[in-house]
Order: C-alpha cells, then structure tokens, then sequence
C-alpha cells in the first residue's frame, strides 16, 4: 500500500493537508508519475498522483566510498522516460514486468531470479498520459488496469492477461467520464478482480467499483457497469481478501455537512479540520455486493492516512489519531462481518506527536504478523539513536503487530533521507525494506557519506540479517547506484527490487549487465533491445541478498538502546508560544508543571472590549496514571515575569489527629495591570486547583516622566520549615536587583521584600535552593569583573561581560551570609544559571555565550557553552568549572540539572534552525566533559527555546516547551529511563 509520509506533517493545519501537500511536491520530489500499484488512501485532488515508494538518488553527491562488491542484477527493459512508472506482479516462482513503450504496453515474464524469460510481449496500445496504472497476479493469470487522460476526458481501462504475459483479449473500456479520477486498485479474488477507483468532489472522494470476472482460462473477461461503494468519503484505504474485498473509509463528521471555506490564509487550521473523520468499515464481496458500514471509530479525529491488512483472519485498521493534543497512531482490529474486536487504541506508549508511516501485510509463507511503521517527532535521528549530519536522516520505528493489534517488544529503527516514505515488504517471517540513507563503510571515517538508496534484511525479531547500498553493473556511470529504486517484493527467502538508470547513462559494453552473484560469481543478461539506446534509461531487477557486507547498516534494534532515553512524552498543553515553563515533583511522584505564555504588549488585539488581558498562566499535574485538569490560574501574567513552583510535603498531625494538611505547591508569577507589574503567589492542591493567592510586592512603579519598574524572573523554594522563600528581579530603584520575601504556608509574609544587590548594572534569572537554614541565590550580573562584591574565584579587571554570582542568606531573616561570591569570570556572556542541591552543597551551572568578536579568547571560543561548578557547604567553588560542548558544535541554549546520589542533565542545543534535547550525567570533580546522549528533536524553531525543568531529584520527569510546525505553542512532559 501506499502511505503518506510523516515527516512532513505539522499539528492542526500542516499535517490535515498533508495528502494534497505531498501530491503537489511527488513530481520535484519523487518524478512524476511515479506510483506503485500497491494501494491506495486519502482524498484525492486532481493529479499527479499519490506518492509511491520510490527512492530517488539525490545529484549531488560527496565523493564514494570504494571496494565493495555490486549486487547481482539483470537488465530487463527499456524505458522510455526515467520517470516513467514499471508495474511488477508475482505469482509464484515467477513474475511479470508491464511497462509502456513506443505508445504501446508491454510485458515480460520474469523468473525467481529476476532473469528474464523470453522476450517482451506487445499487448496493447498504451495511452501518451496514463497517471496511474495497477498489475496483480490473480488465479487465471494477472488482471492490468489503468487511467487514460486525454483532453478533458478520464477513461478506465481494464486487460486480462494469461500466466505468459498474453492477453486473453483487447483491453475493455470500464469508465469513461469529463470528471477527475485520481487513483486505482485491483483486488484480485478467485473469481477474478474488483477495480476500484475515486472520483474528486472538492475536499471529499467517491469511491467507484467494477466486477472483473473471467470465463474457463481465463478467455473470456466481462467488467460490470461502474456503481458506487461509498460517496463524498475523506479517505480511504482497500484489501483483497478471500471473502472479496474490504474497505476502509474516513467519514466526514455526521450532520455538519461542509463547513464554509475559508476566507483567508489564517482560516488554514478550520480547512484542515475538514480532513479529520470518523472510522469506517465495508466489505464487498466477489459479486459486487456492497455491505453497510461498520463503524470502527466514532470520533471525527482520524486523519485521511487510514491503513487495512489482512492479519490472521482478522482486519487490521490503523491511522493516525487527533483525540488527544498530540496525534498518535491507533489500531483496531475487525471480524469479517463486521465485529470490532479490538476497540481503537493508540498503538505504542505516548512519545510526542507521531503520524503513520505505513502498515504492511505478512507474507504469504510468514504467517500472522504485520509489520507497522511509524514516525516520533521528537526522537533522535538517525542510526544508533545519533542524529546525522545536517540533518539527514528521518528515524521511522518499525515493530510486528498481530491480529490482536499488540505490537511486538521489538523494535527497529530506520534511517530514511527524503520526506516520502520508505518501501517496506514482508520478507518470509521478518521484513525488508529499501530507504534512503547515508551509506559508510563499518572500518570508514567521518567523512561524509552520499545519500544512496540501501536495502535491510530483517530477521523475526527485526535484528538486520543484511544491509547494503543497492549497486549494480547496469548503472556503472553513477558509481553503480540507480538513479531511482521501487518495487521491493520478496518471495521464498529472496528479495529484489526494480532499479533503473537516468534516460541517456551509457550501458554496460556488450550490451549486457554484469554483476557479482552472492556465490562471488557473474550473472550475465543480454539487454532486451541490444543494450540501453541514447536517450533510454536501463530498468534492471536487482537482487538483495544476505550476505557478509562491509557496509554500515541504516537500522538497528531500538529496544536495545541503552539509557538514558525517553520513555514516553505527553503534551499537556497547546496554545499561544511559551515564555517560562517551571515544574516540582509532588508527594507521591506526580510532577506539577506551570507556564506561562509569551505575550507582547500592544501587539495583541485578541482581549475584549475594556478587558486588561496579557499573557497566560496555567498549571497542570501528570502521573504515569494520566493527565490532571488543566487550571487557567490567570490571563493577567507577565511573559518577563516568568513562573516558578516549589512543593511542600504533607503537615503533620498534632497528637490528637489535628491540624494536619495534605501535600502543596506554591507557583510564583508576575500579574500585570493596568500596565504594572507586581509579584503574585498562588497555592495550589494536588490536582492543581487553586486553594489560596496573594500579591507579595506592592511596590509603586509608575515614575513621573519615565519608565515604569518591572519585576521579572520570578524564583522559589521551600523553606523546610512550613514556608516559602521568593525570589526575584526588580528594577523599582532603577538598575534591575535581586529581591527576596518570604511567606508562610497561608502565604502571609512573615519576610517583607529585601534587596539582596547592590550593584551598578543588571542582574537577572535569578534561581534560589534551600541549603539547611541557609538559602542560596544564583543569578547572572552585568558588573564589571574585579569591581564590588566580586571576590569568587578567577576575579579579573575589564569590562562587564554577565558573570555568575552566589548569594547566601539566612531562611528565617533573609539577611545575607557574607559577601556575594562571583562564580567564574571570563569575557563570555554568562546567563540561564540552574541551581540543584548536592551533597553537602550544590552544584551550579549555565551557558556562556562567547562576544560576535574576540570570541576565541578566555574560556573556549565556542559559541554556546554549558559550564558546571560544585560548591561546598560554605558556597566555596570546588575546582575550576567544567565545560560541556553540545553535539557537532550545536550552541547550547538552555540547561536542566537534578542531583541525587549523582547529577542528571538536559542540554537544549540548537543545531541549525532546529532545537535538540540531549541527555548526561555529571561526575561532579571530574574533569572530563560527559558524554552526551540524543533524546529527541523539537519541532519548534531555535527561536522559541524555553528552558527545560526537571519535575524533582531523579530527574525522572522533564517538562519542556516546544513549538508545533503550525506554530501553536506546546508544553511536554517527558519521562526518562537513566542508568
């Protein structure tokens, strides 16, 4: 079957529309015409048609590796145009190739091989424009179908032909019609074929069918009139089977009707929800029967990539789902006649958005299993969870899936270079697939590798039996890699694919094909036409044996990935892009996650009429048991102010039972109005409600002839003793400041507003942690190195360049511990500092940003640093910092720290225009920078980074913002498996 890539699909509006996106990108993408006759799903505008599995060798290319052996190959045809699309059907031992000529339509009869048998066999004229075409092998011989264009009219042929390739009589003519008809399926039976075809109504299909039956041998063939099998359907997706034929369908949602269209671009997402349906089945048997449908699916959240399988009996539907924020792949399995016997349901553990990439029947000789493919936006790319170079490879995971829709442990991943998707076929018991990817040798270097269309062997348990780059004789000219690959097919333990060589690539001399057998031996074929004449491209079948290869493998086994890793990844939040997310683990593991939203003032219209709104503030708890309610505490907070949360554990009884209180948490946030800010607390319950608020600061900003104060960079901590330590920026006596209060558990101050700082330029992002009866501050200063309170380690004269300084204060007065210690100098910028108790001490850490010049001087030259620090219990700095790079030079943007018995970590980086999720571990005292391991790629740009924040001390929990492709905002909860 064919399927939709996943890659390319964008929450809301850019992934609904992905079908007509992918049709209007297949020419330049993919070459024109290029469709499989394998399946079909989707509405359907009017052509081209839909993407098929073809894998198209990029021109440009770095220099190739040398040395290893070709693949067997054996030259079978001429094409006419390299984009030209050959049909190839097996039945049995053997096979046969149809393919268009000289204006008329050819076959050949092709063995176990490969090798052809005889020569071509003319059956036919063939039309100049035939966009899609459809060959499969049924009990008489093999059944051909195809749409002609000409003019304005669309006409749907159909040929029988005999085991030899012959046609039993002239093509007869089924449809003919002035509208649109955009795909077409045979689905062969023992009787002979159902061909099924759609017809475009706007943004919806009709799907139309005739009955192929043939007399004795298959002489005799007799299409019915065209009569319908389902109207003004948004998708759909058809299997053969031995009861006829089933179909899948995505139904608009009931009653509605069509929604108006839309007036303008920014109506994009309301289009797009036109292609989210409900989830039917049909059946339809031999005769042409239509049953009712069967409703698999009552939401109308299913988009148009809905896949069927026939596994073990049973109908294997799948598609991907729109129920929850994030889309995700769902199952369900169906009884002939119509029983849902696996209720829908999202097929792998939550992992961010996914889409489906494709699902693939078993093999005759295999047994009950299928193979599903599938794509996590936010995991790592490429081989052995590391993400390639610039860029290049998607990671689509592969797992079996029984009838009872449960999916194997196994698991695969897949490297795949392009944004359509791999071609994937089962294989005896296990699969095969050919994809795109970077191609290396196992003993080769970091150089780069070119892009070349390689093939997997996978074994039952999806380990990779083989792998190499699809390289054969006939294409010699290009390094002896084709110029397009489709048509992967397995029988018996052997696979092979068609491949076939630019229009003009010179022919091997001799006119014949020549390539390495497995056995180190040749295979020789003469070219059907005397060799590849100018202007032609050479089609050749090649052989994908498995055998020992020097090549490195673009899969591997994801279950066998050692942590640390994702476990799963939630959305608990979309709307407007994210300023601030903070997080706090609560009693009994659960993690309480706030954010705030980016709001600018004045650039918003969206509040009413005499309504003072701003940005966003909201929370929300999340368990492994599922999602608490998501609680707007208000619409009135400042995106600079930021958001902050500290938990308090349960209050114990008095002697008698009394007085006790269950867990909480306090967030800290800055509400503005009527153009002021001011710093607010809010207490919340566990499931997130809000229990108690009151405003901390009520400090005048408003200045005759000037600018207003603000208050920003909200922290807190709690106390260890039934309160709340808040911390925060203030520029209410001109320079920005650090200020602390402190409150009990009922919120009342118990500690007015205390300026900590006093220094001649800014300070700012201040955090705070509680160290006994001690709080420590950490924020990043402009003051100049070597000037007031700079007495830290590595002092040094110059101009101010942001540095890192460490405040001690007493918890019950506020009142400051000595001086305030600089933590390291260097010419760099030095912000985002995070603070996590360890030991005795803490552990400090942040991101140096060196100058746009002078940057190779002081601390590195990078641009992009995480440095660490270890403080003792008095604050002193344990050693000098320690500094981590973020993979392949990617400046670092942001850092997550937790300390236990060890320290965890996430560092966001930004390689390219994309931001990246990796995970280490810290030794604190060592001096050897740790090793980085991916964890996931956001779909946000570098742009909208938003500081991770671990939900406690494990570092078990992550909440995280991320951007979607539409630009919706989005707020994730990831869990993570460490060592």
């Amino acid at each position: 079957m064919l399927v939709r890539s996943g890659h390319s699909r964008g929450r809301r509006g850019a992934r609904r529309t992905i079908g007509a996106a992918l049709r209007c990108c297949a020419p330049a993408l993919l070459g024109a015409s290029l469709a499989l006759s394998l399946g079909c799903s989707g509405a359907a505008p009017p052509p081209p048609a839909r993407p098929a599995r073809v894998v198209k060798t990029p021109p440009a290319q770095p220099k190739a590796p040398e040395g290893p052996p070709l693949l067997p190959a054996h030259v079978i045809a001429e094409l006419e145009d390299e984009d030209a699309t050959p049909y190839l059907a097996r039945r049995g031992d053997e096979a046969l190739l149809l393919y268009a000529a000289g204006g008329r339509w050819r076959t050949r009869v092709l063995g176990a091989d490969g090798a052809p048998r005889g020569d071509a066999a003319d059956v036919g004229p063939a039309a100049a424009d035939v966009p899609v075409a459809a060959l499969r092998a049924v009990p008489q011989g093999y059944i051909a179908a195809w749409i002609e264009q000409a003019g304005g009219s669309r006409t749907v042929r159909v040929l029988a032909l005999d085991p030899a390739g012959k046609p039993t009589g002239p093509a007869s003519l089924v449809a003919q019609t002035a509208e649109e008809i955009t795909w077409l399926e045979v689905l062969p039976n023992a009787a002979g074929a159902l061909v099924l075809w759609e017809m475009p109504r706007e943004d919806r299909v009709d799907v139309v069918m005739t009955v192929v039956a043939q007399g004795k041998g298959g002489a005799a063939i007799k299409p019915t009139a065209p009569t319908s099998v389902a109207r003004e359907v948004l998708g759909w997706n058809a299997v053969a089977t031995e009861r006829g034929a089933a179909v899948a369908l995505v139904l608009p949602p009931a009653g509605g009707g069509r929604k108006p269209a839309p007036k303008a671009d920014t109506d994009a997402d309301a289009a797009a929800a036109q292609k989210l349906g409900s989830v039917a089945l049909l059946e339809i048997d031999p005769a042409g029967k239509v049953s009712g449908p069967v409703t698999v699916s009552p939401e109308p959240t299913a988009q148009i990539d809905l896949e069927v399988v026939s596994v073990g009996g049973r109908y294997l539907l799948t598609w991907t789902d729109e129920r929850d924020i994030d889309s995700a792949v769902y199952l369900a399995a169906v009884e002939p006649g119509g029983k849902v016997v696996v209720a829908p349901r999202q097929a792998t553990p939550p992992s961010g958005e996914q889409a489906l990439v494709s699902l693939v029947a078993p093999s005759a000789e295999g047994g009950g299993r299928a193979l599903l493919a599938w794509e996590d936006l936010l995991r790592p790319r490429g081989a052995d969870g590391a993400a390639e170079p610039g860029g290049q490879g998607r990671l689509i995971h592969l797992a079996a899936v029984g009838p009872d829709g449960a999916l194997s442990a196994e698991r695969a991943g897949l490297v795949f270079s392009a944004s359509g998707p791999p071609d994937l076929a089962a294989d005896g018991d296990g699969f095969a697939a050919v994809t795109l990817a970077p191609a290396a040798l196992k003993a080769g270097g970091g150089e780069a590798a070119p892009i070349w269309p390689t093939f997997v062997r996978f074994g039952p348990d999806l380990s990779v039996r083989a792998a190499e780059p699809v390289r054969a004789a006939p294409f010699a000219a290009t390094d002896g890699v084709p110029y397009l690959v489709r048509g992967l097919s397995c029988h018996k333990g052997a696979c092979a694919t068609l491949a076939s060589a630019a229009a003009g690539a010179p022919a091997p001399q001799g006119g014949a094909a020549t390539a390495p057998s497995s056995r180190g031996g040749a295979t020789t074929a003469p070219s059907p036409q005397g060799g590849a004449a100018a202007g032609r491209a050479p089609l050749a079948v090649v052989s994908l044996p498995v055998r020992e290869s020097p090549w490195r493998a673009p899969a591997f086994r994801e279950d066998r990935d050692p942590p640390p890793r994702a476990t799963a990844v939630r959305a608990l939040f979309e709307g407007d892009s994210l300023a601030k997310v903070a997080a706090a683990e609560l009693d009994g593991g659960a993690a309480m996650a706030a954010w705030v939203t980016y709001f600018v003032e004045g650039a918003s219209n969206r509040a009413p009429r005499g309504q003072d709104l701003s940005a966003t503030l909201a929370v929300r708890a999340a368990s492994p048991g599922g999602l608490g309610k998501l609680s707007v505490i208000s619409q009135k907070a400042s995106s600079i102010g930021g958001v902050a949360i500290a938990a308090a554990p349960p209050a114990p009884a008095d002697a008698k039972g009394k007085g006790g209180a269950p867990g909480e948490s306090v967030i800290a946030w800055v509400a503005r109005e009527r153009g002021e800010t001011q710093v607010y607390v809010t207490k919340l319950d566990a499931t997130g409600a809000k229990v108690a608020q009151k405003k901390l600061t009520t400090a005048p900003r408003k200045k005759q002839g000037g600018v207003a104060s603000e208050a920003s960079d909200v922290a807190i901590a709690y106390d260890g003793a039934g309160g709340f330590i808040v911390a925060w920026v203030d520029t209410r006596d001109g320079n920005a400041e650090v200020y602390a209060a402190r409150v009990d558990r009922a919120l009342n101050r118990t500690v007015p507003d205390r300026r900590i700082t006093n220094a001649p330029l800014d300070a700012a992002e201040v955090q705070i942690a509680v160290r006994g009866q001690e709080a420590w501050l950490v924020w990043s200063d402009a003051r100049p190195a070597g000037g007031a309170a700079a007495g830290g380690a590595g002092d040094q004269g110059g101009e101010a360049s942001g540095d890192i300084f460490l405040a001690r204060l007493d918890v019950k007065t506020l009142q400051r511990i000595g001086d305030e210690t600089r933590l390291h100098a260097s010419p760099e910028h030095s912000r985002s500092p995070v603070l996590a108790p360890y030991e005795g001490g803490a552990v400090v850490g942040w991101v140096d940003e060196a100058a746009a010049e002078g940057a190779a001087a002081g601390g590195g030259g990078a641009r992009g640093l995480a440095r660490f620090v270890r403080l003792d219990g008095g604050g002193a700095v344990q050693g000098p910092p320690l500094t981590v790079a973020a993979p392949d030079g990617a400046p670092v943007m942001s850092v997550a720290l937790a300390c236990d018995k060890v320290c965890r970590g996430v560092l966001a980086s930004a390689p390219g225009d994309s931001m990246a999720l990796n995970a280490f571990t810290l030794a604190p005292g060592e001096a050897a920078a740790p090793a980085m391991k991916p964890l996931a790629w956001l779909t946000g740009s570098a742009s909208q980074d938003v500081s991770p924040a671990f939900a406690g001390r494990s570092g078990a929990s992550l909440i995280f913002a991320d951007d979607a492709v539409s630009g919706s905002g989005r707020v994730r909860w990831m869990t993570i498996a460490w060592p």
